[in-house]
């Protein structure tokens, strides 16, 4: 049988060889345009000719979670801004202009207040410099310098990790392996993903949790022993509970989310949290899917399904697992996406006597945030580690009530907290049996 990981890295050389390619002709064609003398199809051809060998001979002298070299990584961010250069040129008539809106648009990819001025910063010299060059030009020399200086003066706070080049999913227990097949994961997710992998598919099942079992989560900073009966109920039998969100964005974020839940979240059905109080009043109905592969009644994926009470629309697909590694449980949750995951690994804390505290702030290798490439046919991953991006969830108990607050930062600043007020339902009435 043909080694998958061999196959995976042939795979690799020629999406290398394509892409780059196809990078290098479209930034060749917009640089050459702008250069006097060398023209849009001259250079189309020198960097599709120079970009895609390039690119192939890197992925081959890398290692599996090897990240690119940054000179390598620089310049193909400078060819891609290139692109954004000309069309910031169609718009705007001066180089100034363009090399300001591209500093900033680096800085905030950045996701950090300061590189957002020095993207600005640069954007406005190179773009007093260049004042008589063409757009495209004046974007890649801004990437250039702007990812230069950068790289010196956040050489020891990276955003992102590469944590793994086209790995089997069972060597990264800390990702959920699950995809989306579609443009739309939508509320039958969790069915379609039965079908897919020939499991036996049961929707929102009696007495269901998201976690078998609480004690799974035990460790050296995690007794399940002391945790509020409520709070274990809650995790294992999670279909017994009514849930009510309210939430709290802070006001720089709300906009960018707005934005963000119009034009990606809702068309995929997938993270359309609501955005005020008045989207939360409409209701939402919670469900526990599950999966079982071998047909031995034990359920081997458990989805939670959330929906809008009034249309059914999706607010949430989540898949939660859990691991054990050196004598210590985690929680992993995957948000399936377009031939991708997003998974959150959480480490579990006691808090304030019978308190659970779920966080993905530590020094811990495996808790964290992962955004995954999956090529199921191959069983070949591709992980990323948001090193800026966390979340907190503290679920307690007061006055007999169940609460939990669900809070995301980004690069430190907090921008949303997720309230959920937690009701248990009230158990069913006895069947009456009638007399004959």
């Amino acid at each position: 049988m043909e080694d998958r990981r061999k196959r995976s890295r042939s795979g690799q050389v020629r999406d290398s060889l394509v892409w780059g390619a196809l990078l290098g002709a479209a930034a060749g064609a917009v640089l050459g345009h702008d250069v006097h003398g060398v023209g849009a199809a001259a250079g189309a051809a020198a960097g599709a000719v120079v970009y895609a060998p390039a690119e192939a001979i890197m992925r081959l002298r890398l290692g599996p979670a090897d990240a690119p070299p940054l000179p390598q990584r620089i310049l193909g961010s400078a060819l891609a801004m290139s692109l954004v250069g000309a069309l910031l040129g169609l718009l705007f008539d001066s180089p100034p202009v363009v090399g300001i809106l591209s500093g900033a648009l680096l800085g905030l990819i950045g996701l950090r207040p300061l590189k957002v001025a020095l993207g600005v910063a640069v954007g406005a010299m190179v773009g007093a410099v260049l004042h008589d060059a063409g757009p495209a030009l004046v974007a890649a020399a801004v990437t250039i310098v702007y990812r230069a200086i950068a790289a010196v003066a956040y050489r020891n706070r990276p955003l992102v990790r590469v944590m793994a080049q086209e790995v089997p999913a069972a060597e990264l227990r800390y990702v959920v392996p699950f995809e989306a097949r579609s443009k739309y994961v939508g509320a039958d997710y969790v069915e379609q993903l039965a079908e897919v992998r020939g499991g036996t598919f049961r929707r929102n099942p009696p007495d269901v949790g998201i976690l078998a079992s609480l004690d799974a989560l035990d460790g050296p900073q995690f007794d399940a022993r002391l945790v509020h009966p409520l709070i274990r109920e809650f995790y294992e039998h999670t279909s017994r509970f009514k849930l009510t969100i309210v939430p709290e964005w802070r006001p720089w974020m709300k906009p960018v989310y707005e934005l963000f839940k119009r034009f990606v979240a809702q068309p995929l059905g997938q993270a359309a949290i609501p955005s005020n109080i008045e989207e939360a009043q409409r209701g939402m109905v919670s469900t526990i899917d599950t999966i079982d592969l071998d047909d031995d009644d034990e359920i081997d994926i458990r989805g939670w399904i959330r929906t809008f009470a009034d249309s059914g629309r999706p607010i949430y697909v989540g898949i939660y697992t859990s691991f054990r590694h050196e004598g210590r449980g985690y929680v992993s949750v995957g948000f399936p996406i377009p031939s991708s995951n997003f998974t959150a690994t959480l480490e579990p804390h006691n808090a304030d006597g019978d308190g659970l505290v779920l966080g993905s702030r530590s020094a811990l290798p495996f808790p964290g945030h992962y955004l995954s490439s999956i090529d199921s046919e191959r069983d070949a991953l591709t992980v990323l580690k948001l090193l800026a991006f966390h979340e907190r969830i503290e679920v307690f108990v007061v006055d007999g009530e169940l609460r939990t607050d669900h809070s995301f930062s980004l690069a430190g600043r907090r921008f949303l907290t997720l309230h959920y007020f937690i009701e248990r339902l009230a158990p069913p009435a006895p069947t009456s049996v009638p007399r004959h």
